[in-house]
């Protein structure tokens, strides 16, 4: 019998990359852009592969020991990969600012009917809400806020050291914070579509009062469609301008860049 020793498999750097790969990896699984419905797991899987690569040499300093038993390395990595889907449930509650941005345009504007394919929810989702996902992602990309992101990931190696204790109920907390700052900031950005909607709806029920014969809200809703799109185009740069400094600032005093 070939008895093989936990010290002798896990000899010179694969504990290390392994470390390394058991959060990257799961911070890769919910990376906006990356973690899409849209990509392949091979592709996430080859991409996170790639980033480890990088930065297992420079975080070696940071890195625990080799652990004598199999229950600390499972700790470890448990630590590991609670921390990298902590971080990307994180950088996803500042995507879906976007999604309650699209929605409540969908539902001032006469939209919220109209369904699309959202390729990043892989669901079917209001044509804003489709529309302002895919300009985000791709508007992350075209302004280099990805390379942020990517940095963030190494500065969280900062705050939570490999191999340390986790704290749920701080976790938690933080979560509970960042998911309710999305909310309010995406209804702050659709304010003009609730506004002008109100106004709207305010003066066809005045209308309609004075005159109960004729439905104007059916003969309106073309118009509400036609004012909310335009609004859209005129608004849509502002939006996607405050998202992504909302975006940064979020992520950067999170991981203390």
């Amino acid at each position: 019998m070939i008895s093989v020793s936990l010290d002798h498999f896990m000899s010179g750097h694969l504990f290390a990359f392994l470390v390394v790969f058991s959060r990257v990896g799961s911070i890769m699984m919910l990376f906006p852009g990356i973690g899409e419905a849209y990509v392949t797991p091979r592709a996430r899987l080859i991409f996170a592969f790639g980033i480890c690569l990088l930065i297992t040499e420079p975080l070696l300093p940071k890195l625990p020991p080799l652990p004598s038993s199999m229950a600390d390395m499972a700790r470890i990595i448990t630590y590991e990969v609670t921390v990298g889907l902590y971080f990307g449930v994180l950088m996803r509650l500042t995507l879906s600012t976007l999604e309650a941005v699209g929605t409540i345009i969908g539902i001032q504007s006469g939209l919220s009917n109209a369904t699309v394919l959202n390729p990043l929810l892989a669901a079917q989702s209001p044509l804003p809400s489709a529309f302002l996902s895919i300009a985000g992602i791709t508007v992350m990309f075209m302004t280099g806020l990805d390379h942020m992101l990517f940095s963030s990931i190494l500065a969280v190696y900062n705050i939570m050291p490999p191999g340390d204790t986790l704290m749920p109920g701080d976790m938690a907390q933080s979560v509970v914070q960042i998911a309710n700052k999305s909310f309010t900031m995406g209804i702050a950005l659709a304010m003009p579509f609730m506004i002008i909607a109100l106004l709207g709806n305010l003066g066809l029920g005045l209308m309609q009062r004075l005159m109960p014969q004729v439905q104007l809200f059916l003969i309106a809703l073309p118009a509400q469609i036609w004012g909310g799109m335009f609004l859209l185009s005129v608004t849509v740069a502002g939006i996607l301008t405050l998202w992504l400094r909302y975006v940064d600032e979020t992520v950067a005093s999170f991981a203390g860049m």
